[in-house]
């Protein structure tokens, strides 16, 4: 009597662990369509010339060590370089962290680059210390607090993702511009496309969680900046 009521218990244990799983797959498979469909689709809504705005916000991606940007980094600077030149816009805000411990910023570089490009320092600020999406939206706020609209730059398929993050951490309206649908970092790479998308879809879920611990991290008396570092 007894083995039969453990073995039902066993079977119902892995009854629910195959449902689990077969909803975290269709679930998976719905985000990752999702993240396609949006980033090829997004482009054909975006306009030629947007609406005015208080400042352009740009979201680093890859850099080296040394401080070299890589691809997927400069193409989203020349895209909000190339909005800042329309007039939309008086400012422009870059954002992203150090590549290695006392090394030079990526939203230093990307400033930089924008200089370059011809955009007056004055109308550039930038942000050090991000490392992931959700804290590039947490440490860019104090820099856009009193903006009401923000028109947001990454690559397409990062662009939803990017969005919710910022409207976690502000109020501002956004509009959403791409500077590429799907990332290229190489010209000869088969799959990054394919892989980054994989890796959104999975990213989209890992930081609804990491943001549901950063907020109930005060009750348990966790300091800001440990708290800040889940979002990394």
């Amino acid at each position: 009597m007894v083995q039969n009521i453990v073995r039902v218990h066993i079977l119902n244990i892995f009854r629910a662990i195959r449902r689990l799983i077969s909803l975290s797959i269709v679930v998976f498979i719905t985000t990752f369509a999702f993240v396609v469909t949006f980033a090829a689709v997004q482009p054909f809504f975006e306009p030629a010339k947007f609406t005015p705005a208080n400042r352009i916000v740009v979201l680093g991606a890859g850099m080296d060590p040394d401080g070299t940007l890589h691809l997927s980094s400069t193409v989203r600077v020349e895209k909000g370089v190339e909005i800042y030149k329309s007039g939309i816009a008086p400012k422009i805000h870059f954002s992203g962290g150090v590549g290695k411990p006392d090394g030079v910023s990526a939203g230093e570089q990307m400033a930089k680059y924008a200089i370059e490009l011809g955009v007056p320092a004055q109308a550039i600020s930038y942000e050090v210390m991000s490392q992931s999406t959700l804290q590039n939206a947490l440490f860019s706020a104090p820099y856009l607090a009193e903006d009401k609209r923000i028109i947001l730059v990454t690559e397409g398929f990062h662009l939803a993702r990017s969005w919710a993050s910022m409207k976690l951490f502000g109020s501002y309206d956004i509009a959403l511009a791409h500077s590429t649908p799907f990332r290229r970092t190489n010209p000869n790479a088969k799959h990054s496309g394919l892989s980054m998308c994989i890796r959104e879809a999975l990213a989209i879920w890992f930081n609804a969680g990491r943001y549901l611990v950063w907020k109930a991290a005060p009750i348990f008396g966790t300091d800001e900046t440990m708290r800040n570092n889940l979002l990394h």
